[in-house]
């Protein structure tokens, strides 16, 4: 008998996933061998269902059925078969939309580990069928596709319409590849995974069309109560350069990134790619990184709420064209210690073969407030390199947090610089509609107004004539 207390078992796999999409109450069946590596005879001390009685798993060790098994054997260079099975209703909104649970192994005091996932609703799955140790894993939109692009293949590009029937739930990435165009109608909630995202490859093309009455929403696959304010529970949206890119009305939540909006960072870029989004009515929050990342992008943005992010809420880089008109930045992250802006621009960006540019940089910022617990939440970092271009902004008729001095009259003009005077109706809470006597009220300017006549709610921000700054008009209701 093997008495080492260094013993490890070998696995067939490390996880047992049953990828089956359920549309009827599931009963699947799936087996996997534990080796005995060594030249003696090993036991397993015990072997249990972490999950007990209450897992919708069961197991059967070596024959052996039940959720705890004692002094299981493996003869030397041998091994033996564990098989899993799960019962899932589908219907049941109850679930959450992925089951785990683990089978647990200690052997001579070792424990060891196998996981079990199940889909415990009725949705539009997807999941991995590409693995690169340099990319996340990814499947494609629409089956492999596009030579160009990370799905190698030549099946012609697709065109994708997904639809509110069902949620999506996605594990790894799903990557909208060169001339792929993906559009999300309104009202369609998309959950991803732990580490999870969706990335528009270079070329690709992402329209988000939602409502005010149904936003289309991105958050994180854990529907637990105890999930619904956590950050970080997926990775981004990541969209390169190439498309015509458009949201509207969304709300991404719970990420690490947001939104991740640039050149594709594996290639060198001689000149500066004019590449577009159009970010519309749409809030972003409880990042445990940043809201928006971008570089040497072009991203027209009205009625834009980016609120409670780890780091940034904004973070340009490089260069670009972006216009911000009625927004709303602001930043109380209560779930770590923050020492960052909200709202940051460097001109110089390095990508990932390390090289490093610099391309014309404007930051047109209207009628917008930029306000946190920071002494100062407005801040930009220009580096002189060679041929590096400056940061040029035109910011109007916006509050604004910062030690920056401001006083140039060719970039900043009406700002209310250092407020204190109360602006949010409840920041612990991160209710960032205005108060009565907000600073922020009648303060924008009328043109502006007029441009985004309807705030984030659909309400009227030139009634009286006097437009409010933000993405939320005043309501008293």
């Amino acid at each position: 008998m093997f008495e080492g207390n260094f013993a490890q078992l070998n696995f067939s796999k490390g996880e047992v996933s049953f990828d089956t999409v359920f549309t009827t109450i599931g009963s699947i069946t799936q087996n996997f061998r534990v080796f005995n590596p060594y030249d003696k005879t090993v036991r397993i001390s015990n072997v249990s269902l972490r999950g007990g009685e209450q897992s919708n798993f069961r197991m059967n060790v070596d024959g052996r059925p039940g959720t705890f098994q004692e002094n299981i054997e493996i003869a030397p260079k041998d091994s033996i078969f564990i098989f899993v099975e799960v019962t899932v209703d589908p219907n049941n909104e109850s679930n959450p939309f992925v089951i785990e649970d683990y089978i647990d192994f200690v052997t001579n005091g070792n424990h060891q580990e196998v996981k079990l996932t199940a889909w415990g609703q009725n949705a539009h799955y997807f999941t991995p069928t590409t693995f690169n140790r340099n990319i996340p894993d990814f499947s494609c939109l629409t089956g492999p596709n596009n030579s160009s692009g990370p799905c190698d293949d030549k099946i012609p590009a697709v065109n994708v319409t997904w639809t509110d029937d069902l949620p999506y739930v996605i594990y790894g990435y799903v990557v909208v590849d060169s001339m792929d165009v993906l559009t999300i109608e309104e009202g369609v909630d998309v959950y991803i995974h732990d580490g999870g995202g969706i990335w528009v490859y270079q070329g690709g093309t992402i329209k988000i069309k939602g409502t005010k009455e149904k936003p289309v929403t991105f958050q994180g696959d854990r529907l637990e109560k105890s999930f619904q304010d956590i950050p970080g529970q997926w990775d981004r949206i990541w969209i390169n350069d190439g498309g015509n890119n458009e949201i509207n009305y969304a709300v991404i939540k719970n990420a690490f990134i947001g939104l991740q909006v640039e050149n594709l960072p594996f290639v060198d870029y001689l000149e500066y790619l004019p590449t577009s989004l159009s970010l519309k009515n749409t809030i972003i929050e409880n990042c445990s990184n940043t809201g928006l990342l971008s570089s040497a992008y072009n991203i027209n943005s009205e009625n834009l709420m980016i609120k409670n992010c780890g780091q940034y809420n904004v973070a340009l880089q490089g260069g670009g064209n972006y216009s911000f008109k009625q927004c709303t930045f602001a930043n109380y992250f209560n779930k770590a210690i923050r020492e960052t802006p909200l709202f940051f621009s460097q001109n110089v960006f390095v990508n990932a073969l390390g090289s490093q540019y610099s391309f014309p940089f404007n930051i047109d910022v209207y009628n917008s407030i930029i306000d946190g617990d920071q002494e100062s939440e407005f801040n930009m970092e220009e580096i002189m390199v060679a041929n590096s271009e400056p940061i040029v902004f035109d910011m109007q008729n916006t509050i604004v947090k910062t030690e920056l001095n401001l006083s140039d009259p060719n970039q900043f003009q009406n700002l209310i610089i250092n407020t204190t005077q109360p602006i949010f109706r409840n920041t612990i809470l991160g209710d960032f509609a205005l108060l009565e006597t907000s600073v922020a009220r009648d303060k924008g300017l009328l043109t502006i107004g007029t441009q985004v006549q309807l705030d984030l709610m659909e309400n009227d921000r030139i009634l009286d004539g006097k437009p409010d700054l933000g993405a939320l008009e005043y309501d008293p209701n």
